[in-house]
């Protein structure tokens, strides 16, 4: 699927283990999958959809292991729970299993490793960041009946409790942790240094297909950052095949092309980016500075 060949991440290191699913026929299901549920006008489901992300880039990943470890999980905390029905009560019983009895914590001295945003590799780790360790809380609540919703705040990801009107969530990252609406606006006003005005409506739950494209960026940066760019060319071809009108990813995959030195393939791109977005903040640098150079350095 993707531009060229990524290095792939086995959660154990890198380019480490034999390929268990193929990695063009992970990513041409995953857009299949998420265009399908277009047409059928409904959301992806979460497990499936970021499994197969994690099968574009972990060559140890095994979908079936991993459902399997979702339903494991879903069964230990239906026999905690007992013979509960309320909804609180069941939410705990889950959150107990993952937090306390299976350990599941955040990544606080890797934070930026890419396998943090593969499931395949927060299953098999125990670890991860907001989103995926969410995303884990959130499927095996669903497999016992129990549905949750994401919240993305501002850089962080929590989970709301199973009541629409509930203002209490569930911090994934920090084992569990229960925290108010007090606490996700203290929470946004340090992590981004008071930049942010907080807003109610960053409580307000997010769809499925929101959920993956947060993932996909975060996967993005973090393989931008390890200076995998082929690899992260491969997370911008999912993100497209998710939404093919976001203009910023042409941005992005252009400047990514760029690095690589695949010249004409970024210069397409970004100017494909500046007619989608001719009010973009950054179309003067892009147009003067960056378009400019790459000519350059094509011609060189």
């Amino acid at each position: 699927m993707g531009p060229s060949t990524p290095v792939e991440v086995g959660c154990s290191g890198w380019e480490k283990g034999t390929r268990t699913v193929d990695a063009s026929l992970a990513a041409l299901e995953f857009s299949q999958l998420v265009k399908r549920c277009d047409h059928l006008v409904r959301q992806p489901p979460l497990d499936r959809a970021c499994l197969l992300i994690s099968a574009v880039f972990d060559r140890d990943a095994d979908i079936e292991r991993c459902e399997a470890q979702l339903d494991d999980i879903a069964d230990a905390a239906r026999r905690s729970a007992g013979s509960a029905t309320d909804s609180y009560a069941i939410a705990h019983a889950v959150s107990k299993e993952l937090f306390t009895e299976r350990s599941f914590t955040g990544n606080t001295a890797n934070y930026d490793d890419p396998r943090n945003s593969l499931l395949s590799c927060v299953l098999e780790r125990r670890s991860g960041i907001p989103i995926t360790l969410s995303i884990v809380l959130m499927e095996v609540a669903r497999r016992v009946g129990l549905a949750l919703d994401g919240v993305g705040l501002p850089g962080h990801f929590v989970v709301r409790y199973p009541d629409a009107t509930s203002r209490l969530f569930i911090d994934a990252f920090a084992r569990g942790q229960i925290l108010d609406a007090s606490d996700c606006i203290r929470m946004v006003d340090r992590q981004s240094s008071g930049r942010i005005t907080w807003t109610d409506s960053f409580l307000e739950p997010v769809k499925p297909r929101a959920i993956l494209k947060r993932v996909l960026v975060n996967l993005k940066n973090s393989l931008s950052q390890a200076k995998n760019y082929a690899a992260a060319l491969s997370a911008i071809e999912l993100q497209l095949a998710l939404d093919p009108e976001d203009p910023t990813e042409l941005r992005d995959r252009g400047i990514l092309f760029a690095r690589l030195h695949r010249y004409d393939r970024a210069i397409a791109d970004l100017e494909a980016y500046l007619e989608r977005s001719p009010d973009a903040a950054d179309v003067k640098q892009i147009r003067d500075t960056v378009l400019r150079y790459l000519r350059e350095a094509r011609n060189l």
